[in-house]
């Protein structure tokens, strides 16, 4: 029920405000940036797995690799056979290469893929991308959603209600028919940039229980507004796009409305010494988990089993900054707030 927009307000880029924020005073920089990454899109762990079509299990014939399982965990939910675009399958123009292919002239948002879909055509028919998340969503959470789109100049039409829809249950439908769910999150507006990619985002209160989403167009041809493209080389009759970085995380939870929660050396689990230089310590006095630790911008940097233990960690090759350590055990998770210098 969000509307996007190309640059809005709040959804910012994280990467070039990070580096504005360096360029003041280094306690102004301490507490903006601790404010400012305790508000916006770029604080949390990214839920959505392999979320920017970078892990392909192929370089080769990658047109509707989704369909036919070679980007994992994504999947088609339905009998449409969505694309992904790699650059490892070279630049010349094949059907699966970046920038050049079948459908058009694009590179990635980031990294070196994309997906690709149809979300509108003249028999009504839709393709879609649907994920596991690596978490279930929490009842009355807030989570913040974003992804990308870009209208592949050699489709023909270009449409609006792309949207997201979070499912409790893996869907798996024949045919090509618009599938009966309403998205939790829909943009209104019509899509038709092909230079630049476009910026799909929203926010919702998850019923618990969440743990599919489902990416495209779920409203009939007649419930869709199309605009005809009328650009060099707009051929195949359809509204087809380019998808990149789809990014589910949590605004509300601890993590985020209160920082990120400290790992109390009382409690089971100790990390230090904080400042970090060129090691970390983790002693997890009793049991097992997985420690995993992400940089400001919510991507993992690394991750291993720890058991009945003390472990050390190496952390002399990380960037100098504030990294988060997650440890989960059967306990629950717990975080705790690091500075390497």
């Amino acid at each position: 029920m969000f509307a996007g927009e190309k640059t809005p307000a709040k959804a910012k880029n994280c990467t070039r405000d990070f580096i504005l924020l360096m360029k003041k005073n280094h306690f102004i920089f301490l507490f903006l940036l601790l404010n400012y990454f305790q508000y916006n899109y770029c604080f949390s762990q990214n839920l959505v797995p392999n979320h920017s079509f970078e892990i392909v299990d192929t370089c080769f014939g990658l047109a509707s690799g989704i369909y036919y399982g070679h980007v994992p965990p994504w999947d088609s939910p339905t009998g449409g056979s969505p694309d992904v675009y790699n650059s490892c399958s070279g630049t010349t123009g094949g059907s699966s290469t970046i920038p050049a292919n079948v459908f058009g002239y694009q590179f990635p948002q980031t990294g070196n893929g994309y997906a690709g879909a149809s979300f509108y055509n003249f028999i009504n028919n839709r393709e879609y991308i649907q994920v596991e998340l690596d978490s279930t969503l929490i009842d009355h959470e807030n989570y913040c959603v974003s992804f990308y789109v870009n209208h592949a100049n050699r489709a023909r039409f270009a449409v609006n209600n792309i949207g997201m829809y979070f499912s409790t249950t893996q869907t798996n439908i024949a045919g090509g028919s618009p599938l009966n769910f309403i998205p939790q999150i829909n943009d209104t507006n019509i899509v038709s940039d092909d230079s630049v990619w476009t910026l799909i985002y929203g926010r919702f209160t998850s019923h618990g229980g969440e743990r599919y989403i489902i990416i495209g167009n779920f409203y009939a041809d007649s419930l869709t507004d199309t605009n005809h493209v009328h650009g060099i080389g707009s051929t195949i009759p359809e509204a087809y796009y380019y998808i990149d970085d789809v990014n589910v995380h949590c605004c509300t939870c601890d993590s985020v409305s209160n920082g990120v929660s400290e790992i109390n050396k009382e409690e089971d689990i100790m990390v230090y010494p904080n400042p970090a230089t060129t090691s970390l310590t983790v002693t997890l006095l009793k049991g097992e988990g997985v420690l995993t630790i992400y940089n400001i911008f919510g991507e993992k940097v690394f991750t291993t089993k720890i058991i009945n233990t003390q472990t050390e960690i190496d952390v002399g090759n990380l960037p100098k900054g504030m990294y988060f350590v997650e440890v989960r055990t059967e306990k629950g998770v717990r975080r705790k707030k690091i500075v390497k210098e």
